[in-house]
């Protein structure tokens, strides 16, 4: 089983390095890695990902593909514990480590909870993760795919530019019948924020916009809206009466059954 790794990588040399040489000690091997440099011509995190997806998700040699930051380290046995857990159930199609702060045992990321109107985490003390979890959605600070849901799928959503692909690619596997995990045991090291540009304007009004299209998809119902012949009928009043109607008809059906 070959694993690729895909890493999107913004002028952070140290950084990187300190990733690179996590990935060399890791117990499992058959690892192949791609660095998607973005320093000089800066296509953000989602089209970088997806460039590595296209290099490894649709080749059969390679069974998962890893997605990491360039501020993250692995512990030893990180990739091991996450393929382990994956391999438990087919329908696992992202899993995830723990993320831990840096010389600690405080969890940045311990699963998700709430996406809009950011994202937030769950980060209960280290020992209390006791066995593998389903969760909201995945951290795509660090996250295994599984190749065979990527072709199911397909890519990440690149309307979202730099943040909220991760939650929507979850989102989107969910709705599939794909299971977001969290493999307990598989602990990797993030220096949160030392990828973020949140100093940026450019990159904050990117976030900003990656956050309304992500609304804009999943809770407003505008994208619908906007791609549909009815999309101007469809007030709540409007929606609640076709629901109403349906739940009725079902129900009948059920009734007759």
């Amino acid at each position: 089983m070959k694993i690729g790794v895909v890493i999107p990588h913004y002028r952070n040399e140290s950084g990187l390095k300190r990733c690179l040489d996590s990935i060399k000690a890791q117990t499992v091997k058959d690892i192949e890695v791609f660095v998607r440099d973005n320093s000089q011509d800066n296509i953000l995190y989602t089209l970088a990902v997806n460039e590595g997806l296209r290099k490894f998700a649709f080749n059969d040699a390679y069974t998962y593909t890893l997605v990491l930051n360039h501020d993250v380290v692995l512990s030893e046995n990180a990739i091991e514990k996450l393929v382990l857990c994956a391999s438990a159930q087919a329908r696992i199609g992202l899993c995830c480590p723990i993320q831990v702060k840096p010389n600690s045992r405080d969890v940045y990321w311990g699963g998700s909870l709430q996406a809009v109107p950011w994202g937030r985490h769950d980060c209960k003390p280290l020992d209390e993760y006791k066995s593998n979890f389903e969760t909201y959605w995945a951290n795509g600070a660090a996250m295994l795919i599984r190749n065979r849901m990527v072709q199911d799928i397909g890519l990440l959503d690149s309307n979202m530019k730099f943040i909220c692909s991760d939650s929507d690619y979850s989102f989107t596997a969910r709705s599939r019948g794909w299971l977001v995990t969290v493999a307990h045991e598989s602990i990797v090291y993030h220096s949160a924020g030392a990828s973020g540009g949140s100093d940026d304007p450019a990159i904050r009004k990117i976030k900003l916009q990656d956050n309304l299209y992500f609304i804009k998809k999943w809770l407003s119902g505008d994208l619908y809206k906007s791609m549909s012949y009815e999309g101007e009928q469809l007030t709540r009043l409007f929606i609640k009466g076709h629901k109403e109607e349906l739940i009725k008809k079902l129900a009948s059906l059920s009734l007759n059954d």
